[in-house]
């Protein structure tokens, strides 16, 4: 009689993927240091010995698994772009509803995982600065300038420093939102902190009326 093949000899092609995804929840739920190699295993169904085969290292999975998680985040962020309609500030509350908001908590702990790592992991952190939040103010700061150019937002305009401002701004307070038991009056509601900050950003880039004489 044969046995039944597992999801991992069925479809090898997509091992690489699904390790990296439960590698991510792993270090997500009990961080970078705490994390051994034989918990990620023993998540995604498979032995040790299967994680390195694909990678060397717990910090080159990490590395690996940041990456994933981002060429999927910004993928999908593109995609709403190009359905948000035409106009920059569409875009930017577009932009920002869907990147920033998530009733998912497990979402929340890879940000707080991603933004808490440092000495640990120096050249991850390196380069999740370099795929994530400069990627993000990047093309935030694309979709400003596209509307400087059409006449929407103000031409004297900072883009650069408006787009870095939203982008770690919403970063921070959404990692502090988790961290706020027994403080009072530090929570805020997820949808009035995006919707505000959204608002915010878009009058300050409204061009200035002219006053008549």
């Amino acid at each position: 009689m044969s046995i039944a093949k597992s999801r991992w000899e069925r479809r090898p092609e997509a091992r690489p993927q699904e390790l990296l995804d439960a590698a991510l929840m792993v270090f997500a739920e009990k961080g970078y240091r705490n994390t051994k190699l034989d918990e990620i295993a023993s998540a995604a169904g498979v032995t040790k010995g299967t994680i390195y085969h694909y990678f060397s290292t717990k910090e080159d999975l990490l590395l690996r698994a940041i990456e994933h998680y981002h060429e999927r985040a910004f993928g999908r962020l593109s995609e709403m772009q190009r359905a948000a309609g035409t106009s920059a500030a569409e875009r930017i509350r577009t932009f920002v509803m869907d990147g920033f908001g998530s009733d998912d908590p497990a979402r929340r702990r890879i940000h707080a995982l991603l933004q808490g790592i440092g000495a640990d992991a120096p050249a991850v952190r390196r380069e999740w600065l370099k795929s994530g939040p400069r990627r993000g103010w990047r093309l935030l700061r694309k979709i400003i300038e596209e509307g400087q150019a059409s006449g929407e937002f103000r031409a004297d305009a900072d883009a650069d420093v408006a787009a870095r401002l939203l982008v770690s701004g919403l970063m921070l307070q959404l990692v502090w939102q988790q961290k706020v038991e027994g403080i009072s009056g530090f929570s805020i509601a997820e949808r009035r902190l995006l919707e505000s900050a959204v608002d915010l950003t878009l009058h300050s880039l409204r061009p200035v009326a002219r006053k008549r004489r």
